[in-house]
């Protein structure tokens, strides 16, 4: 989204009032008039639409547009008062908040931070902007720019008071104090967690000495993990030990419970634990001393699950309870080290970081972000699991080993904002669950340069995607980086709150997927303009403006019917194609699966074959980086995506083309070409799935 522009443009005529406005009290009412304009659609907007509000936006924008054509022309007129211009003022600046509130809840902060800053450099005493702009500098985590803002707030509120203008509503005046509370704790979290990290730094120095990266702290992003050298790609920067880890429910019965590996069908009935028959250990980890005393924690908490919980899903109970004996071990006899750790990976040939349980707690939480009705299934989660343990290691045993309740709800909260699924690298299917507390301190990015994968002893892996420079911070992503800029930003604000400010949401949130009718340019985002909308309430009002030809174009939705794709044209760099690909195989797919066929899914049944759409696919992911500024190949980032949608194209080649052998090899050895560098294929726990997914 654009900034709303300084001058109206020529072919914004219809905005205009025919008649022609004289003085400041005729412009104060033309701009309200588009201010009720906006407030109207801004009220019967659905609240659960997280989308940007654009009729609102619009309305807002042509007032704004009107103030920027007029003001300046009025000011010397003589029929003008000093009072007049000072009310003209603020309602040019409570518009430029109300756009802020717009943009906010559309979740595209960057814009709803510019709005609310030209909001008070108008009135510099507009509580309500200060206040926006306090939260938007919190969703970017400068947290100390957010303090100032919520402290100018309040000093607007005051003023206000003390100046005889009209009082602000209380209820404000108590949101924003408590706000003022809120962020004065996340600061003081963020000065233990600096001087956490630095002594890490200094206590850890010969465990990160073994890699090469160095760990620093960085105002507004905490933790970085950089390259200590120049590192080619497929370098092995950080392996880090699960504090915990869990199978998925499916797997019980067929990997073993503390490695991970899958075990060989004809023997899982003798490597299974006679006691809970719930646990797998495979041959090496069967002589381990370590692995059978891990098990020798937890198998009475197994065998009360599958007697009383046989048909339920028991992943995070079971993940929960590894966790909390992990935290005794480590409170209460300080047993959880490194050196009483598995002698398999003490021997292993690649090291480890092994994080205890004071690393652990230092994470990122999220308890301050969570809804009340979220908390409150914390409790219950926390009190089944402490209910679980009373009735089978007596009811003081948490009293015994120094755990309270609160201290169990923070955990929980640690793990669901840090816990990694645990994938496997061709199909991408979870097979478990584990936290790797140093993992965390990796920071995302849309543009990643390196990627984890759980190697043969359940350590999370770093490798890099390419050629990183020393120096250079080394990044992952939180998310499917395939998906548009919008979405992306969205998900990871919900999910981690923050909002995404990597290169590539910055260059593609300017981007669009039309071109302009007049001269076929491709169209700006950066270059918006508005036009009263149609009562057709689909109508924003947006227009693209080509700089090309000077023309206007109104916006056009492009519909997700997924014939389109093949017949419209799309700017490939935006995932849009992309998206509306993978959407027809997930509505296909639901289409067969509920052996549903009409008219709007004949297209989808009978159709393009199920290849020709992944080939598709791999082709746009393929093309997306071309002309972008960071000037890296698709491989170079999107390499776990590229590997997923080539091995379900090698899939639908199996199946609608078999004889195809030619095809088949040439997507077989590019899947293979993506693998080996960043899992080191040739040593993987994986690789005879891989060969066996792969055969043809």
């Amino acid at each position: 989204m654009s900034s709303i522009p300084d001058h109206n443009n020529n072919n914004n005529n219809n905005n205009k009032n025919n008649n022609e406005i004289l003085n400041f009290k005729q412009l104060f009412k033309k701009i309200e008039e588009f201010k009720q304009l906006g407030n109207q659609e801004f009220s019967k907007y659905d609240k659960t639409n997280d989308n940007l509000n654009k009729r609102a936006v619009t309305y807002y924008s042509l007032g704004i547009e009107c103030f920027n054509d007029n003001f300046e022309k009025l000011k010397n007129n003589n029929n003008n008062n000093k009072d007049d211009e000072i009310e003209l003022k603020k309602l040019v600046s409570i518009i430029y908040s109300n756009l802020s509130l717009c943009f906010i809840n559309g979740y595209e902060i960057d814009k709803a931070l510019e709005f609310a800053n030209k909001g008070t450099e108008i009135d510099k005493d507009n509580s309500k902007c200060h206040y926006r702009k306090s939260l938007c500098y919190q969703y970017m985590c400068n947290f100390k720019e957010s303090f100032k803002s919520i402290n100018d707030a309040l000093n607007s509120i005051n003023n206000n008071n003390n100046n005889g203008k009209v009082i602000i509503d209380k209820s404000l005046k108590q949101i924003i104090e408590n706000e003022r509370k809120e962020i004065e704790k996340k600061l003081k979290k963020l000065e233990k967690e600096e001087k956490e990290s630095q002594d890490r730094i200094k206590e850890d120095f010969e465990q990160f000495q073994q890699f090469p990266i160095e760990l620093v702290w960085r105002d507004g992003f905490g933790r970085c993990v950089l390259a200590s050298e120049d590192l080619p790609k497929g370098t092995m920067v950080l392996r880090v030990s699960p504090f915990a880890s869990v199978l998925e429910d499916h797997k019980i019965e067929k990997n073993c419970g503390f490695c991970f590996k899958k075990i060989n069908k004809s023997i899982r009935i003798n490597q299974t634990c006679k006691n809970c028959k719930n646990h797998l250990l495979c041959p090496q980890c069967s002589v381990d001393e370590y692995s059978l005393n891990y098990h020798k924690d937890e198998c009475d908490i197994l065998n009360f699950l599958k007697q009383y919980y046989p048909s339920s899903q028991t992943r995070d109970f079971r993940f929960m309870f590894r966790v909390l004996l992990n935290v005794i071990k480590d409170k209460k006899n300080k047993s959880f080290s490194k050196e009483n750790q598995s002698k398999q990976w003490l021997n292993h040939q690649n090291p480890f970081i092994f994080d205890s349980y004071k690393y652990l707690i230092n994470l990122s939480r999220t308890l301050d972000k969570v809804q009340p009705e979220q908390m409150e299934a914390f409790k219950r989660s926390a009190q089944s699991v402490i209910a679980i343990f009373n009735k089978l290691r007596g009811p003081k045993f948490f009293d015994e080993c120094g755990v309270t309740i609160d201290e169990i709800i923070e955990i929980y909260s640690i793990v669901l904002s840090n816990g990694h699924e645990m994938l496997h690298p061709l199909n991408c299917h979870t097979y478990g669950l584990g936290i790797f507390p140093t993992g965390s301190y990796l920071n995302h990015s849309c543009l990643p340069n390196a990627f984890w994968y759980n190697d043969d002893q359940g350590m999370m892996v770093f490798r890099t995607l390419r050629p990183i420079k020393k120096g250079e911070e080394i990044l992952t992503s939180y998310t499917d980086i395939t998906t548009e800029c919008s979405e992306r930003r969205k998900h990871l604000l919900k999910q981690y709150f923050f909002f995404c400010q990597c290169q590539q949401c910055k260059f593609q949130s300017k981007l669009t997927d039309q071109s302009c009718l007049s001269c076929k340019n491709q169209l700006s985002s950066s270059n918006t303009s508005f036009k009263i909308p149609s009562n057709d309430s689909i109508e924003s009002g947006f227009y693209y403006h080509c700089l090309k030809c000077n023309s206007d174009n109104k916006q056009i939705n492009c519909p997700d019917d997924s014939s389109s794709v093949f017949t419209s044209q799309h700017d490939q760099r935006t995932f849009k194609k992309i998206n509306l690909l993978i959407n027809i195989m997930q509505q296909r797919h639901q289409s067969i699966a509920t052996n549903l066929l009409n008219t709007n899914n004949e297209y989808l049944m009978k159709g393009m074959p199920d290849h020709i759409v992944y080939k598709e696919i791999t082709n746009a992911l393929e093309q997306s980086m071309i002309s972008n500024p960071s000037k890296v190949s698709a491989d170079q980032v999107f390499t776990n995506s590229l590997i997923q949608y080539y091995f379900r194209l090698f899939q639908t080649l199996k199946i609608e083309k078999p004889n195809d052998t030619q095809q088949l090899q040439s997507v077989k050895t590019k899947i293979l070409q993506l693998l080996t560098p960043i899992i080191h294929l040739p040593t993987s726990h994986h690789k005879s799935s891989i060969e066996k997914k792969l055969k043809f």
